[in-house]
């Protein structure tokens, strides 16, 4: 099931705004994600009104994003998350915790949960905001244009056509 947190803007409702520091990278960096859009493709890999309710797309997406710019594992990008609040307040939380409760196998359980449409959106639409932002020195390379999720991606539509094949 999935249900949408439709996190507010978090100047106004991160318990630790005033320390922060809103002109930080993270912070801006989050105003240019489309994390609406993301929420639109993200829920149709979930049922609207059962099973258990799913971890909300800005703080999942928010997780590939951090491990992207910061070619991280995914446990690494757990620890990440955990130690800083504005990575916290990037993947859209309200208030600073020491501890995330996620499992490490988070990432590679949606990973594989969602679908190709999802990772076409997110290969096409939202990593190309990661070259042309200005507030990460984040470089792809441009000879090498696979990516980790692109090449998920390709084994996903090539174990389908096998699948079929077979079949």
């Amino acid at each position: 099931m999935y249900l949408s947190d439709k996190t507010p803007n978090f100047k106004d409702f991160f318990s630790l705004g005033e320390n922060l520091d809103f002109s930080n990278r993270w912070l801006a960096l989050a105003e240019m994600i489309p994390w609406e859009k993301i929420d639109d493709v993200y829920s149709k890999n979930f049922s609207a009104n059962s099973g258990r309710r799913a971890m909300d797309s800005r703080l999942v997406c928010g997780l590939f994003l951090v491990k992207h710019i910061k070619d991280l594992s995914d446990e690494e990008t757990i620890k990440e998350y955990e130690e800083n609040p504005y990575i916290q307040a990037f993947c859209g939380r309200i208030h600073f915790s020491k501890e995330s409760g996620f499992s490490v196998s988070l990432l590679s359980d949606r990973r594989r949960r969602l679908g190709g449409e999802f990772w076409d959106f997110w290969n096409y639409q939202v990593l190309p905001i990661l070259d042309e932002q200005k507030v990460f020195k984040y470089y792809r390379n441009k000879k090498d244009e696979s990516c980790f999720f692109c090449e998920f991606l390709k084994k996903i539509k090539e174990g389908i056509l096998s699948l079929k094949k077979a079949t």
